[in-house]
């Protein structure tokens, strides 16, 4: 939620409500990950503890899958149902119809790497995972604290998209790294 913070910091309360009802209709995408990863962690857990490297490296490939193609359908949904979902709220709050799209492409960027935190943490890596974390959370609220005074919640949308999308890198080469994938 720390966009939705950024932009209260930059941008009056109109505008706040239109990005936080647009990140909260994109709640239907995030679900797909969170689904996966709750399910994903205790097996990559058990298969650490059995020492099968190669159904490990299967496994965080299957949940990574998994995780990127639902997400892939659900944004699809989203974006389907997205202008009467937004309507609900108000006709004022179909302008953050526009906003989904490179919001989607930081969600789908971040599901293409899975539950890759399940895995570092399972793995003994949640320092790592937690510095990771934090880099993007960083690198999010900067970017977007530069771009929202100059593009207003378009600043703000690819500013945090951004983020997911250096989440996504930094995950990735951190699984790759560390538990040896």
């Amino acid at each position: 939620n720390a966009d939705v913070l950024v932009v209260g910091l930059f941008m009056d309360p109109q505008h706040v409500a239109v990005y936080y009802a647009t990140v909260k209709v994109l709640a239907l995408v995030h679900f797909v990950y969170f689904a996966v990863k709750a399910g994903s962690a205790q097996r990559y857990s058990e298969l650490m503890g059995a020492g099968s490297k190669q159904a490990l490296a299967a496994f965080a490939r299957d949940s990574a899958s998994w995780t990127f193609w639902g997400a892939m359908f659900m944004s699809c949904v989203v974006l389907l149902l997205a202008r009467p979902l937004l309507s609900m709220f108000g006709e004022n709050f179909l302008a953050g119809f526009p906003l989904l799209f490179p919001l989607v492409i930081g969600i789908l960027a971040r599901s293409s790497v899975g539950p890759a935190e399940s895995l570092l943490n399972m793995s003994g890596n949640q320092n790592l995972c937690a510095l990771l974390y934090a880099l993007t959370l960083g690198f999010s609220v900067t970017l977007s604290c530069l771009l929202i005074p100059h593009f207003g919640l378009w600043g703000a949308a690819c500013g945090f998209s951004a983020g997911m999308v250096f989440e996504a890198v930094l995950l990735a080469a951190a699984v790759k790294h560390r538990p040896g994938f």
